[in-house]
């Protein structure tokens, strides 16, 4: 350690001494020149050296143009500001995995969480491996399983007997979807009568209902689920009808005690839900924020965990629970929980 702190002194001392008369072109303000002597301090240099140090540093802030009449402009973000976690089921910094209907390789070693997918990739399709992922999941996982559901907008041969209930839509309307643009996130094929947005509401209902009573008829109970929102299924081009469906879902699985979260890619939730949405979660009398989870590609567990710090929910006022990342292109899916 003495040979690479003297290094640094070498190496620090003449450029610090160099940027005096560097300041002339881009002046330094007074937290700079203090950030300055304070890393000379921490390095042990001498203090005839900080003080001659100091002597240059304080002619060129004296030149400066004063601190109190820089402009201050904060930077623009389109983004809302990072909210901290607070309830997590989850441990802080823990690693995690998913489990889909397509998993064959399990980690060998135990692990800090695992969520389970209770579907075959859309609603009301079921995994016909709940039961052993989830009891490998159990055992594996330092602490319960939680599940993850697919839902998609209402489309298909699924929707038959699910439009109808629990609200009453024989008086709504619908909007057809051709009076919105196509998004990457519409699948429409004109088959398909567009829903209104009730009926969507009672199709995500319906959707979490089918897929809670198959988790509970599977063994396979969790007191936190995450709703799997993305573009490979089926979506109106009208966010409204996305939204309707996504907050049936949520509403469902609440009026069960159970809290949920959101899972997507955040320029698929745009794209599906819109810019404006907000998921409405509600729990014996309590509202909560919805959770999100999202990918972040190829990081190293440490560049994860660092991310939970600086990502923001693609959900305005969400707090980011877990991330999702890769070691590298052929690594299976890691998560750390935040």
């Amino acid at each position: 350690m003495r040979r690479v702190r003297t290094y640094f002194i070498s190496v620090l001392v003449p450029v610090f001494l160099l940027i005096p008369a560097a300041a002339v072109a881009a002046p330094l303000t007074n937290a700079q020149s203090g950030a300055i002597v304070g890393l000379l301090r921490a390095f042990g240099v001498d203090t005839a050296v900080i003080a001659r140090v100091e002597s240059l540093l304080g002619a060129s802030v004296a030149s400066a143009v004063p601190e109190a009449t820089d402009p201050v402009t904060p930077p623009a973000s389109a983004q809302s500001p990072h909210v901290p976690v607070v309830d997590s089921v989850y441990p802080s910094s823990a690693i995690g995995y998913d489990l889909s209907f397509g998993t064959t390789a399990y980690p060998v070693d135990r692990f800090g969480f695992a969520v389970v997918g209770v579907n075959r990739g859309k609603a009301f399709v079921h995994n016909p491996r709940l039961t052993s992922e989830y009891d490998w999941a159990h055992f594996a996982s330092a602490v319960s399983p939680t599940i993850y559901m697919n839902i998609n907008g209402p489309y298909g041969s699924t929707v038959t007997g699910h439009l109808s209930a629990p609200k009453d839509c024989s008086k709504a309307t619908s909007t057809p979807a051709s009076d919105f643009a196509p998004t990457a996130a519409s699948r429409g094929t004109g088959e398909y009568p567009e829903p209104s947005t009730c009926e969507a509401y009672n199709y995500g209902y319906n959707a979490a209902k089918d897929a809670y009573g198959y988790a509970q008829s599977s063994k396979a109970g969790a007191d936190f689920w995450w709703l799997d929102v993305e573009e490979a299924n089926s979506w109106s081009a009208n966010p409204a009808v996305n939204d309707a469906v996504i907050q049936g879902a949520l509403d469902y699985l609440n009026a069960q005690g159970v809290e949920a979260g959101i899972y997507s890619v955040p320029y698929m939730w745009r794209e599906i839900a819109g810019t404006g949405f907000t998921p409405v979660e509600r729990v014996n009398g309590t509202t909560f924020s919805v959770p999100t989870w999202f990918p972040i590609g190829i990081a190293t567990q440490v560049g994860a965990t660092n991310a939970c710090n600086t990502e923001t929910s693609f959900i305005p006022g969400s707090p980011i629970w877990i991330l999702q990342y890769e070691l590298d292109h052929t690594a299976v899916d890691q998560n750390i929980a935040c």
